[in-house]
């Protein structure tokens, strides 16, 4: 019994899937599991526009009442969340033109998340007294430590990647 491409009938080895014609257009779209991170990506890019907002109305509402560590907090969380936004937006761009740094980048912005985010929780922390570090503060930390630890492996190790983004 011959084996043959899945895509054109063309015989090959047993080992593999695609003819080497069909393989190289299948591997330079996005597929397989690299659409969790894409959709990961334009989430978390909206996810911070709307924490910009917020943080924005809250700040501009109570700026009169808050206390000066207060208003730190939250001009430096909303330039935070400007500046991950940006990332996320540029991380993004380099994902859909399947640009060659991208897997590294990709990484980088994964530690740069739980970084960012666990700098803010310290933040509020610090320069807020009183202020109760509970559920709703860490919940989102180990959601991306999680997603981390899962996407980072991928990212190094996957063949898709290797093949969409490297070449």
């Amino acid at each position: 019994m011959e084996w043959g491409c899945t895509k054109c009938g063309v015989g090959i080895p047993q080992d593999r899937e695609f003819c080497d014609k069909c393989e190289e257009k299948h591997f330079r779209k996005i597929g397989g599991f690299l659409f969790l991170p894409l959709i990961g990506l334009v989430v978390t890019a909206a996810s911070y526009l709307f924490v910009m907002a917020d943080t924005f109305n809250v700040m501009t509402e109570n700026y009169s009442h808050l206390s000066a560590n207060a208003k730190i907090f939250f001009i430096s969380s909303l330039a935070i969340y400007i500046g991950e936004f940006l990332f996320a937006a540029t991380v993004l761009s380099f994902f859909l033109k399947k640009k060659k740094f991208l897997p590294k980048l990709f990484i980088f912005f994964m530690i740069s998340v739980v970084a960012i985010m666990s700098l803010n929780v310290y933040m509020l922390y610090i320069l807020i007294p009183g202020v109760k570090i509970g559920h709703h503060e860490l919940a989102p930390i180990f959601r991306n430590v999680i997603s981390a630890l899962i996407w980072i492996p991928y990212f190094i190790t996957s063949v898709r990647v290797k093949r969409t983004f490297i070449r």
